[in-house]
């Protein structure tokens, strides 16, 4: 007879919890309505590098001599191209975000055993990763600057897991070199990569391997720059300054540059100290009413919507914690620089761009293992996400989750 093991009952039912909610978020109606990139899938399919004016979404496209580009890496639509090819311009790019969870959520299982966890641990570390960050809701949403965001999340932590493995300087190349492609701050993974071939001298032949990993990375990069030039006239330019959805609204932050020394306080800001909101009861001086909290879209810090992050302060010195760090404050600068902030959103959704190397320097804080306290900041924090995320919007759709099943 099968012995069941009931220590997996905590995190198979928090990841059933998570998944089964997020349907329910998911299927709130305003979700719906982005399809930039299969647009450019299409486009891609005939030979344009431009999106048909028949078929503009309503906004987050540049506007450059009469004809309307993405400013968004291309990769998600190079990736839809057979997709669309089949299914048509109408195939849900959705799709892209979904299979990036799922990705996502087994790399991180497999890296934390490979980095000595327990599979019990190593499931609560996966359930944190995906649904206890921002990364969950901005795949759950379908805005595409969020799709990019989750694309390019699933080709870093698929590089970490290589390199913790197999060591592949070549493909750990590719998946950075498709990351940048997808969102190109995503390069400065980079950095982190070339400090730890530094640091791994000695046990391996240095210029073979800085090779293979840059070559990718370098025809990327001029790739892009050909793309750029044959839209906009310019290697540097990826169409961000054309953005119609800031230049036609009240987007007033960009008036002090698109970046900018002056936007660092404002992003660390919202990365660090910004806070839920009270709830207060009208007509008296002070008083909370359910459900007590607010959040704001301008983002929230990311003690908030991630608890387990305080155990940052135990962390201990590992072998890659110098690049990791360094690898951080890198993929940091262009964030912090950037006049955009990136609201509208749950917590501070730039942080995706270092959560993985974040997340490695965590891991350290543990020891091997996982103490109780630790499953409690998990679940409390996917419960928090899981319900406050969509008020940003000022609903509460889990407190009324029977409207959605229709």
């Amino acid at each position: 007879m099968t012995k069941i093991n009931f220590s997996y009952l905590a995190p198979l039912t928090v990841l059933i919890f998570a998944v089964f909610l997020g349907f329910i978020i998911y299927r709130t109606a305003w979700f719906g309505i982005d399809k930039h990139f299969s647009l450019l899938a299409q486009s891609f399919l005939h030979n344009d590098l431009y999106l048909n004016p028949n078929n503009l979404p309503d906004g987050d496209y540049a506007d450059f001599n009469g004809k309307q580009y993405l400013f968004f890496g291309p990769m998600p639509s190079i990736l839809l191209m057979p997709l669309v090819f089949i299914w048509g311009k109408n195939f849900p790019q959705m799709t892209l975000s979904i299979t990036s969870l799922v990705v996502i959520y087994l790399t991180i299982f497999i890296l934390c055993r490979k980095l000595k966890f327990t599979k019990i641990d190593a499931f609560w570390l996966a359930n944190f990763f995906v649904f206890g960050t921002v990364l969950y809701f901005v795949g759950l949403v379908n805005i595409s600057a969020y799709l990019v965001q989750t694309v390019g999340t699933a080709f870093v932590v698929l590089s970490i897991l290589e390199y913790f493995t197999k060591r592949r300087w070549l493909l750990i190349g590719i998946l950075i070199a498709a990351a940048g492609a997808t969102r190109i701050s995503l390069f400065g993974m980079t950095v982190f990569f070339i400090l730890e071939l530094i640091r791994l001298y000695k046990n391996l032949n240095f210029t073979r391997s800085l090779i293979f990993l840059l070559l990718p990375i370098i025809f990327s990069i001029g790739m892009l720059s050909l793309y750029n030039f044959r839209r906009f006239h310019s290697v540097f330019d990826s169409g961000y300054t054309h953005n119609v959805s800031v230049l036609d609204k009240d987007y007033l932050n960009y008036k002090e540059g698109f970046f900018s020394l002056k936007h660092i306080p404002a992003n660390l800001y919202l990365l660090l100290f910004k806070a839920p909101e009270p709830v207060l009861k009208e007509r008296v001086q002070f008083v909370l009413r359910f459900p007590y909290l607010k959040v704001n879209d301008i983002g929230m810090a990311i003690w908030f919507t991630s608890p387990l992050f305080i155990y940052l302060l135990k962390a201990r010195r590992a072998s890659y914690t110098i690049s990791a760090t360094i690898g951080i404050f890198t993929l940091m600068i262009p964030s912090l620089v950037y006049f955009g902030l990136g609201t509208s959103q749950f917590g501070y959704r730039y942080s995706l761009d270092f959560l993985p190397l974040l997340f490695l320097i965590l891991l350290t804080g543990f020891r091997g293992e996982l103490p109780s306290l630790a499953k409690i900041l998990i679940t409390f924090g996917i419960v928090f996400d899981i319900f406050y995320m969509s008020n940003i919007w000022g609903t509460y759709p889990l407190l009324s989750f029977f409207d959605y099943l229709r």
